[in-house]
């Protein structure tokens, strides 16, 4: 089994710096990622973009060709198609590719998983037609591929306004943008506006998003506080209420979208410890100063830290990068550190406001309608889960047992927010109280095929599954 320095999970920004880094510095790494390229979600399939697309991506999209260049370059190694299933305790990690079994061993592992958007379960979000906002622009990456018919994007947050932007100039009949902001988030956010040279800019930036989809002719309908999605078997209109007024949109797809809150999928499954964050609404690791997690050796950087954005997960992961090369007696220059420190304060210095003005409602995150569907893999309603909690049941893996809820293929990425606020709503307990899914391997599905060949050519025997 071949041994590195650090072994980073994930090509991302975050994923791609931090290898960079440690490579500069004299560290042996691999990263081992999932996708069919280097690029993460962020910077998906950009050494392959159309000329159609390219222009409609924008240039912060052609911002990883820096990265991607620089790998490249370092001849870094990178494994793709590599979907990691296991990590022992010892610092082997497991991973599938092409079928079979393989693993590498790791002084440091570096988490660079990024995030994942946000559950939003309103009634009608489980019918075909109905997928996520992030999910579009993904296709628009990958294939230059576009929603066919009417669409209306409905939620919060950049990523709406970009995504709605992007369709708009790409051909596509975007009717509608549903925005869930509350009024009130607009007065409490402008406390946190950083008047900085980054910051601004990054205001103007979201300004010209909300311009562009103007420019289009695209109905914006904003303080939206209440959503339904109607359809017999598929999606056919959203059904909408502000302080206002109510209506109805037809569309063919409806887009979702509440924001991003980090993976902790494989910080659970190696024991790190996680908190509860109420500026951002979700659970990220405790780290330290230097990015390392409650388990020695093990670093979160980048967006699976805390949501910040592509540019601040870069110089997260560096900052982690120079922490592992310094333990090894790695010659790093303070100058340089102390730099790519001044730029992450001042990336994250508008993240405040962000978080304030983009705070989801309520009522988008824990449903107000029991029969409301909030495990997608095993159809389990927000009634159920609340109906367990006041019935004594003590959290989130204890109603595993009586409903399979976040047992599905996704172990709990797309319901486990959504099943810890419902535990707290009804019972008054904080979520650190609640607590959150305890993941076990395999982390991602993987063939039986290939499981069952580990014991005979000996690559994982040692899996101990938790």
């Amino acid at each position: 089994m071949q041994k590195y320095d650090l072994v980073v999970i994930g090509a991302g920004p975050a994923g791609l710096a931090g290898a960079l880094q440690a490579h500069e510095l004299g560290l042996s790494v691999v990263i081992l990622d999932d996708g069919k390229r280097p690029g993460g979600q962020i910077y998906r399939n950009l050494q392959n973009l159309t000329d159609k697309m390219r222009p409609v991506l924008g240039k912060s999209y052609r911002d990883g060709e820096r990265l991607l260049r620089a790998a490249k370059h370092m001849r870094l190694e990178i494994r793709t198609e590599a979907a990691v299933w296991h990590i022992s305790a010892d610092k082997k990690v497991y991973f599938v590719q092409k079928d079979e079994v393989a693993a590498v061993e790791a002084d440091a592992i570096m988490l660079a998983t990024g995030a994942l958007e946000r559950p939003f379960p309103v009634p009608g979000w489980t019918l075909p037609g109905v997928m996520t906002a992030g999910a579009a622009q993904i296709a628009m990456k990958s294939g230059a591929a576009i929603p066919a018919g009417r669409i209306v994007l409905a939620g919060c947050g950049p990523l709406l306004y970009l995504v709605a932007g992007q369709l708009a100039q790409a051909g596509a009949d975007v009717r509608a943008v549903l925005d869930t902001t509350p009024r009130g988030n607009y007065w409490r956010a402008i406390r946190h506006a950083a008047l900085g040279f980054t910051s601004l800019k990054q205001l103007f930036d979201g300004i010209a998003m909300i311009r562009a989809i103007s420019a289009h002719g695209i109905r914006r309908i904003r303080q939206v506080d209440d959503i339904r999605i109607r359809g017999e078997s598929c999606a056919e209109a959203v059904e909408y209420s502000t302080l206002r007024e109510s209506g109805i949109v037809e569309a063919d797809c409806i887009l979702l979208h509440q924001g991003v809150v980090p993976n902790i999928q494989l910080h659970r499954h190696q024991g790190c410890e996680i908190q509860w964050d109420d500026s951002q609404l979700c659970f990220h690791p405790t780290i330290d100063g230097n990015w390392q997690t409650s388990v020695p050796g093990v670093f979160a950087v980048g967006d699976n830290a805390g949501i910040m954005g592509a540019k601040a997960a870069e110089y997260s992961a560096r900052l982690a990068a120079f922490h592992i090369a310094e333990s090894k007696q790695r010659v790093v220059d303070p100058k340089t550190k102390n730099f790519i420190q001044r730029k992450f304060r001042q990336l994250t210095g508008i993240r405040k406001f962000l978080d304030t003005l983009y705070r989801p409602p309520v009522q988008f995150r824990i449903p107000t309608l029991e029969n409301t569907v909030i495990c997608r893999c095993e159809e389990i309603t927000a009634g159920e889960i609340t109906d367990l909690a006041f019935a004594g049941c003590v959290g989130p893996n204890q109603a595993k047992f009586f409903t399979r809820c976040g047992m599905g293929p996704c172990q709990g990425r797309n319901c486990g927010l959504t099943v810890t606020e419902l535990f707290s709503h009804a019972t008054g307990k904080s979520p650190d109280e609640v607590g959150y899914y305890t993941i076990r391997s395999p982390i991602r599905p993987l063939p039986l095929a290939a499981l069952a060949r580990v014991e005979t050519n000996g690559a994982a025997a040692d899996v101990e599954f938790s």
